[in-house]
This record gives structure tokens, sequence and C-alpha cells, in this order.
């Protein structure tokens, strides 16, 4: 008889069962660390000097190319006249663009494009530039929009 009170005594417990409570933390662990934006840190703009007779080289600059294109006209939305630019370099046109990356490609077959367009600019006129690489059989090619912003 006191053997069968024990047993219930046993039974009645109420125990604290602790795995979906640790389910739930790393649950919440993961969403935050998903939808925190950490790029906010990476983003400090800095005044950096530079020096007119610089000696000082990138080394990753010379395994890709940037163009860049923008509108012409900001200011007048209707305006459809495309700037293309290679790094920071003055507007050229499609065709030095071609022959630039021709003898980019030459040094180094290893060579990727970053094409940077305005968000405003259409499609069209990115593509022209998407063609001009691709006719130098550039096989890397990233693509990234943006939209200028007066500062």
């Amino acid at each position: 008889m006191a053997r069968q009170i024990t047993q219930r005594r046993r039974q009645d417990r109420v125990g604290f069962i602790m795995t979906p409570m640790i389910d739930m933390v790393f649950l919440l662990i993961t969403f935050f660390t998903l939808v925190c934006n950490f790029e906010v840190a990476e983003k400090i703009k800095l005044d950096l000097p530079h020096p007119d007779a610089s000696e000082a080289q990138r080394d990753r600059d010379k395994d890709r190319v940037v163009i860049n294109c923008e509108l012409a006209d900001a200011s007048n939305p209707a305006s459809t006249a495309v700037l293309y630019r290679v790094g920071p370099n003055l507007p050229e046109p499609l065709d030095t663009i071609m022959a630039r990356l021709a003898a980019a490609k030459a040094a180094n077959p290893d060579l990727r494009v970053i094409i940077r367009a305005d968000r405003r600019l259409p499609f069209s006129s990115v593509r022209e530039v998407m063609q001009v690489v691709a006719k130098q059989q550039i096989e890397i090619m990233n693509l990234a929009a943006l939209l200028k912003t007066e500062q």
C-alpha cells in the first residue's frame, strides 16, 4: 500500500519542460540576427586626405573596372541623355570604354566589371553597357543600382 502512495505522489508532481522555451529563445535570436541591420556601422563617412603625388596603389583595382552610368541632367526628369564613366574619370563614349575594356582584358584575363547605374535610368541605357562588356568576353559582371543623392 505504501508503494502505491509513493507512485501516485511521483505521478502527481508537476514538471517544468525547458525544451520548448530553449527552442523559442533560439528562434528569437535567429530572428533578431536576420532582421538587424549591421550595414550602418560599416558606412561611416570619413574625410580622407588625397595627396597629389601619392604612389599608393590599390591592388584590387587591377582586377576590376567600375563603370558608372548616370543621367546627364539629373534635375530634369524628362532627360534621357546618359553619361558613362570608368571609375571617377570624365564621361566617355561607349566606344572609348570598349577600347579601355579590351586593353584591361588583355592585361588581366580574370577582369571583372561592376556596372553602377542610377535607378532613374531606363534599362536600355544599362543594357548598352552590358553588351559592351559582353563583346569583350568578360565573364564576371556585377550590376548595382543606386540613386545619386545630392550632399
